[in-house]
C-alpha cells in the first residue's frame, strides 16, 4: 500500500510541475508578466515568477526524492501544492462553472492530500 502512495505522489507531481515548469519558461522567455491564474495567490509579473519557481524547485524535489536525497524538499513541495489547492477551491476568486466543475476540483484535492501522503511515505521509507 505505502508503495502505491509513494508511485501514485510522484505520477501526480511530475506532469503537474512540468506543465507549470512549461507554462512558467514560456512566459518568461516571451516575457509575458500577464498570467491570468485566479486559482493562485499571485498576480502579474510576480506570478509568473512564483509559478516558474515553484515548479522548478518541484522539479529539482522529485529528482532528488527519487534519488533518495532531500526526501522531505518533497514532502514540503506536496505540502505546498496541496495548500495551494486548498487555497484554490476555498480561497480564491476563482469562480467554477457548475457543481461539476467544483466537484472535480475537489477530486483535483483530494488527489493532492493523497500525493501528499505518498511524499510522506516516501520520506519515512528507508531503503
Amino acid at each position: 500500500m505505502n508503495f502505491l502512495l509513494r508511485l501514485f505522489s510522484f505520477l501526480f507531481h511530475l506532469p503537474l510541475t512540468l506543465f507549470f515548469l512549461g507554462l512558467g519558461s514560456f512566459a518568461l522567455l516571451e516575457g509575458a508578466y500577464d498570467l491570468n491564474l485566479p486559482m493562485l495567490p499571485w498576480t502579474g509579473r510576480s506570478l509568473t515568477f512564483w509559478v516558474f519557481g515553484l515548479s522548478l524547485a518541484g522539479l529539482l524535489s522529485i529528482y532528488l526524492a527519487l534519488r533518495k536525497k532531500a526526501r522531505m524538499l518533497f514532502v514540503l513541495y506536496a505540502l505546498t501544492v496541496f495548500g495551494l489547492a486548498i487555497y484554490w477551491v476555498f480561497f480564491s476568486t476563482y469562480r467554477f462553472d457548475g457543481a461539476s466543475e467544483f466537484r472535480w476540483a475537489l477530486v483535483f484535492v483530494a488527489a493532492a492530500l493523497v500525493a501528499a501522503l505518498g511524499a510522506m511515505s516516501h520520506a519515512r521509507h528507508s531503503s
